[in-house]
């Protein structure tokens, strides 16, 4: 079998340091299966860990987290389903999936929605378990909610779009270069468009007569922080999911006079078992339609030794496209 494999970590993203190789196709062994990759997302991540500059590396590996396919070997009643996954192990402590075949846990198998394509399927792990992991088990969405989503254009974005409005929730749409809401939703999206108006608190408590929002999820971190901070409602909820800088100021009082919590979410300690859960819990939502998943073009395809050109576009930040290996061609 073809994998790209990176022996040692890449000293600058102006030349990254893998190569497509030819392998040996890995045995499983007790309580794992064989997956025959037919798509895999590429992740910020995934690239971040050529850098070197993701947790738990292990080299050499295989990178890649997120995928779909077929089980070619493993539990008689799985052997020629369809599955997707993704993990905080898979690319990074253990081998991913930008490679014809991979090696998972039996408990980590779970069949992908059936309305749904393998590349439309190998481009929602990573994205969605961040917003899930956010929303539902970090904020308890519900339909009583007022919910600013700060990036809603980028993917972990839209689906955050996508599980406020699933669970009834009023959705805010933050964006720079945004006039409307592109994505899927189940209900009407608002949108504060950063170019038009500046001041993010002044905005959001405009549109909610003073109150602010019940939930805020901030995908860029510090640069909105303090604003997003002072437009929480009482006992609002601000989700912390990226940032640029380490280092932020904290208004206690405003904290803990507003009861307000700060929730950190990281997939990355979510390993491709535990994560399989999570793409249990939201498949009904796919299969139901209330989800939808990226629409993936025929220009964010890319084959192994093609590897390097879809790296790049995700490393770069030069589209807002699912970017696709699908490795069986």
């Amino acid at each position: 079998m073809k994998a790209i494999r990176a022996n040692e970590k890449s000293e600058s993203s102006d030349k990254l340091k893998f190569e497509l190789a030819e392998m040996d196709c890995p045995a499983i062994g007790d309580g794992e299966a064989l997956i025959e990759v037919h798509a895999s997302g590429v992740n910020p991540s995934d690239v971040k860990a050529l850098l070197g500059k993701m947790p738990n590396l292990v080299w050499p590996r295989t990178p890649g987290r997120d995928y779909a396919g077929i089980v070619a070997e493993g539990p008689g009643d799985m052997i020629g389903k369809q599955v997707w996954g993704t993990g905080g192990d898979l690319g990074m402590k253990r081998d991913g999936n930008h490679a014809h075949y991979n090696v998972v846990k039996t408990a980590g198998l779970c069949e992908k929605p059936a309305n749904i394509s393998m590349h439309e399927a190998a481009g929602i792990g990573v994205s969605w378990t961040c917003a899930w992991l956010g929303l539902v088990d970090g904020a308890n969405v519900g339909a009583d909610d007022v919910v600013a989503v700060l990036g809603a254009a980028g993917k972990v974005g839209e689906a955050s779009v996508q599980i406020a409005t699933g669970a009834g929730a009023r959705v805010i749409a933050v964006e720079r270069a945004l006039g409307d809401y592109r994505g899927h939703a189940s209900g009407p999206v608002e949108v504060i468009d950063l170019r038009a108006e500046a001041d993010l608190t002044k905005a959001i408590l405009e549109r909610t007569d003073g109150s602010g929002a019940d939930i805020i999820m901030n995908g860029a971190g510090d640069p909105y922080f303090e604003a997003a901070s002072n437009a929480l409602a009482k006992q609002g909820r601000h989700i912390i999911i990226s940032t640029f800088t380490e280092d932020v100021t904290i208004n206690l009082r405003t904290f803990y006079r507003g009861n307000h919590r700060l929730i950190g979410i990281s997939n990355m300690d979510h390993d491709h078992v535990v994560s399989a859960q999570l793409l249990a819990r939201m498949r009904p939502g796919f299969e139901a339609g209330a989800f939808k998943p990226f629409p993936i073009l025929d220009g964010a395809r890319f084959g192994l030794e093609d590897a390097e050109e879809a790296y790049r576009l995700v490393l770069e930040d030069r589209t807002r496209d699912r970017i696709i290996i699908q490795p069986q061609g």
